[in-house]
């Protein structure tokens, strides 16, 4: 099969375009990872969850969004440690340890009582073990299997979350319906115990790890190409690629941590409300797998700027919906958009700045992501307590993802493209290994002026 990647470039034939390919199989168990983690069942259950601790505690949404924020920040704070240990260590075996505390945390959550303490306490830990658990580590993985394929690879891993968004909220829905909130605590804690936990660590492994973990010093800097994190951190790149994930991370987070109880407010139904969030993750499904295809043969920063409009423009129309029938194509254009930085952040962070520092880096620009991510569930649930609507706020959100949107058009050309010999992949091969000594000319590349 020929797979012309880049506008100008060569066509080229890969290993990686065979179904045959060992990576394509990682990928699929780095789906199923992401789909059981923090990513998923912690942040598409939350918002199901407000009414029921409100009435169950009388806590009411402030304090309640104080744990979203709580659990956001330790990923945060966590991201770019465990993100080094991932660039150090085979990332399955770590994934696979965080998986089953992030486990044992929402298992927790159904023993909460009227005190605060508690729910927040068990929010910090589904944080620091829910850093280790979403993309970050998966993303390591799968992009030391692929090089000209990779967007499609990544689009793989990313969508376990827009599985998830799609599977979660009628699951909770009916669950609580059904069994009341603490047994759906138990039973969204089996999905990492006894899914996402065995699978990572029989199945998720990196190509050659065992000879890349043992080798140390100049043997183990020439497996892997690219700049070291210090040296990224000069680069004009990395900045815009943040300032572009804070600003979907204000719209996007705010309002998956309130759809439940905003479209309440607007008296949709409960099932309206589960049909609206699950459109939202099927659009959102559907936007990755078409984004990641994307990446392999467009600009990413161009995707970038037609994604964060996307997500903008539909996130203000979901503000603004009055009805399900305004609610639902406002909830598709949102999720189209929606989760972008999924993608892109990994796939545009190997072609700027290489494999060396991966994953310390993407804990980095995640960080970033994650502390507006629990800014914003905390800024709507004051206003909406001072106001009684959501709608401003999120308008002033939407502004800023629109901004965001723009920055992404400052980004430069890719530094570490995909290499454009036509050399065919062995099975057992790591691209990594094939376009090392292409990505380590390229490394000499001046920085792009800050």
């Amino acid at each position: 099969m020929v797979l012309t990647n880049m506008p100008g470039r060569t066509p080229v034939r890969s290993a990686e375009n065979s179904p045959g390919y060992p990576g394509w199989r990682v990928a699929v168990v780095c789906h199923i990872g992401v789909l059981t983690g923090f990513a998923t069942v912690f942040i598409y259950s939350f918002s199901f969850m407000v009414k029921p601790l409100q009435q169950q505690f009388g806590w009411n949404r402030e304090q309640i969004a104080q744990a979203f924020s709580l659990a956001a920040i330790s990923v945060a704070i966590c991201s770019p440690g465990i993100g080094k240990l991932f660039d150090r260590f085979d990332p399955r075996r770590l994934i696979a340890g965080f998986m089953a505390v992030f486990g044992l945390g929402i298992a927790s959550l159904a023993f909460l009582t009227p005190n605060l303490v508690q729910f927040y306490s068990s929010a910090v830990v589904i944080g620091v073990a829910g850093a280790g658990t979403y993309q970050l580590g998966y993303a390591r993985i799968v992009a030391a299997w692929f090089d000209r394929r990779l967007g499609a690879a990544l689009s793989i891993v990313v969508a376990g979350s827009g599985v998830g968004s799609f599977v979660v909220p009628p699951l909770v829905e009916h669950l609580l319906a059904a069994y009341g909130w603490r047994t759906t605590y138990l039973a969204l804690a089996a999905l990492p115990l006894l899914a996402g936990t065995p699978l990572t660590l029989l199945f998720a492994r990196s190509p050659r790890a065992a000879s890349f973990h043992r080798a140390t010093g100049p043997a183990r800097s020439a497996q892997v190409a690219g700049l070291r994190w210090s040296e990224a951190l000069q680069s004009r790149s990395f900045w815009l690629l943040a300032m572009g994930v804070c600003a979907l991370s204000l719209s996007e987070n705010g309002t998956l941590a309130h759809l439940a109880p905003m479209l309440s407010d607007h008296r949709l139904s409960p099932r309206d409300i589960a049909f609206t969030a699950s459109l939202l993750g099927i659009s959102s499904l559907t936007g990755r797998f078409v984004l990641g295809w994307l990446l392999d043969f467009l600009e990413g920063s161009h995707i970038a700027l037609a994604s964060l409009l996307a997500s903008g423009g539909g996130i203000f129309l979901l503000a603004h919906a009055q009805s399900f029938s305004a609610a639902a194509p406002a909830a598709f254009v949102a999720g189209l958009g929606g989760g972008c930085e999924l993608d892109l952040i990994p796939y545009m962070l190997r072609r700027y700045f290489g494999m060396r520092s991966f994953s310390t880096l993407y804990g980095l620009v995640y960080s970033a992501y994650a502390v507006a991510g629990a800014i914003a569930p905390l800024a709507l649930g004051r206003v909406y307590d001072r106001t009684g609507s959501y709608t401003g706020i999120l308008n002033v959100f939407c502004g800023v993802t629109i901004a965001g949107a723009a920055a992404m058009l400052a980004l430069p050309a890719y530094r570490f493209a995909p290499s454009a010999d036509s050399k065919t992949n062995r099975p057992d091969e790591s691209p990594a290994d094939i376009a090392e000594s292409a990505l380590t000319t390229e490394k000499g590349a001046a920085f792009e002026s800050n």
